[in-house]
């Protein structure tokens, strides 16, 4: 038998037997402690467990944060971000949440709607920061599955704290890795050099190895009422998701753009990496590493 929509008439909402529909807007965060959207009192459930992150248009995903009894989604261990869809259970402790989405909304892809009135489409300047987990295919190998989940958890739930802390904002969960942004303002630069020193601390412990990528460019946001969040893309957003590649084939844990490495100028300096050709890009970019 179907949930019942919620009252407020949201396009996601976790239903759970005897309690009312619990609306999902934006990102959502599930945990013991009071502070959550959805708080679960259980022993078993960690302070801050999981988080459901809206990314793209009406897309959510589930996101353990290192929990020592994991995530399960379907009765399956959560060890990276998983997309979830209508129908979908997500089991924390004793608790066991449905996940619903209306059709409508089901069916809305990452392609923006043609409706201005619904999209609210800018260009803005931006840093943009890529982290991805280095040799994820060695660390399954290596690491039972429960294991595999708390380093794989906790290391999303390291980064997502460093960005927050620093204002910036974690726009897309990727597998192994994410992308995150912060307006190019004056201000923003001291937190961004900030993120850098924090992650190379976390990269220094080598559990997992991962590696960053910085770039500076002008991105198209967009946001849709219904998921409350930014969408980001264009030219500058491929970028440095070609960067990120480069830095893998070339054994750098941290490589910077040009256009970054010029705007962090002498408070964060960088050494030359050669000049490289990049996917997708004409000519031959310059690369520093730091």
């Amino acid at each position: 038998m179907p949930s019942p929509e919620p009252a407020s008439a949201a396009s996601a909402w976790l239903h759970r037997d005897n309690f009312p529909p619990i609306p999902v807007t934006g990102n959502c965060s599930l945990g013991r402690a009071v502070g959550n959207d959805v708080v679960l009192v259980d022993d078993r459930v960690s302070r801050r467990h999981a988080t459901l992150h809206t990314q793209g248009v009406n897309e959510l995903w589930l996101i353990d944060l290192g929990s020592r009894n994991g995530t399960y989604l379907n009765d399956r261990r959560v060890s990276q971000p998983t997309r979830v869809r209508d129908g979908d259970t997500i089991q924390i402790g004793p608790f066991r949440l449905v996940f619903r989405q209306t059709t409508a909304a089901a069916e809305c892809t990452t392609t923006l709607a043609a409706d201005q009135t619904q999209v609210d489409l800018r260009s803005l300047a931006c840093w943009l920061l890529v982290a991805d987990i280095a040799g994820s295919s060695s660390l399954a190998r290596e690491h039972a599955p429960e294991e595999l989940a708390v380093l794989v958890g906790g290391w999303f739930a390291r980064c997502k704290e460093v960005i927050e802390d620093n204002g910036g904002t974690i726009n897309k969960y990727l597998g192994d890795g994410w992308l995150a942004y912060w307006s190019a303002k004056e201000s923003a630069l001291p937190h961004v050099i900030q993120t850098l020193r924090d992650l190379q601390r976390i990269q220094d412990e080598g559990r997992p190895a991962f590696r960053v990528v910085i770039h500076h460019g002008v991105v198209v946001l967009g946001g849709m009422p219904s998921s409350g969040e930014e969408s980001l893309a264009g030219p500058e957003v491929n970028f440095v998701f070609r960067q990120e590649k480069l830095a893998g084939s070339l054994g750098f844990p941290r490589l910077a753009s040009q256009a970054a490495a010029s705007f962090l100028g002498p408070q964060f300096p960088c050494t030359p990496a050669g000049p490289h050709p990049l996917a997708g890009f004409d000519g031959i970019h310059s690369f520093y590493t730091f």
